[in-house]
């Protein structure tokens, strides 16, 4: 949202008192563009990503989606990785680190994707290479990025995304609204009761 509507850029402009002394009462500074009618691409469809979609669903948006294995989820049209990229206005990352995740996104998958894109990783730092995405971003190949998660965190004070243009970074927080975290606490809870109930929940591996 901040990417399509600036809002954080606007929010700038009237504090350094420019709206002030523009010649029009509604200045057309930074452009603006609605969501609805652009292609979402979600990599990784466990219970984030469809949470996401839903999400993307409500602002009109056409929703795609891949995942490792096959899985159908009301609203998103399943297609090829490699289609995905191609096809999607935003890409955004949903998927586990693991071995067929590491460096996922690289200098090879930012030149698939839209020119102008827009990259959203709330995902691992580990799945995005990133001097890959910095180069990608500087050429403009890439229209923004937002990151939630870097390789290392806390951030290295070298990290070059930092002087990266166009890059939106927040500081691994996206789990971290108070409910949120109230509600992971809950499942926690309630894994521990139901494993000494004898009916143990969400199972890794069937183990």
């Amino acid at each position: 949202m901040e990417a399509y509507n600036r809002t954080a850029q606007y929010d700038r402009y009237v504090h350094d008192g420019l709206w002030k002394r523009s010649p029009t009462f509604s200045p057309f500074v930074y452009p603006l563009n609605e969501l609805a009618g652009k292609t979402l691409g979600i990599v990784g469809l466990g219970a984030i990503g469809t949470a996401v979609a839903k999400i993307a669903g409500a602002f009109q948006m056409n929703v795609i989606g891949c995942n490792r294995s096959p899985k159908t989820v009301d609203g998103v049209e399943t297609v090829s990785f490699e289609e995905l990229l191609r096809r999607s206005d935003i890409v955004s990352v949903h998927c586990p680190l693991n071995a067929a995740s590491q460096d996922l996104f690289n200098k090879n998958t930012f030149a698939q994707m839209k020119q102008g894109a827009l990259f959203v990783n709330t995902a691992r730092g580990g799945v995005v290479v990133e001097q890959d995405l910095f180069d990608a971003l500087e050429s403009g190949h890439l229209g923004m990025a937002a990151v939630d998660t870097i390789r290392v965190e806390p951030m290295e004070q070298d990290n070059l995304l930092m002087n990266a243009k166009n890059c939106i970074m927040t500081p691994h927080i996206a789990w971290a609204p108070v409910e949120t975290r109230e509600r992971l606490m809950g499942i926690v809870v309630d894994n521990i009761k139901n494993y000494f109930n004898g009916t143990p929940t969400n199972l890794v591996n069937g183990g």
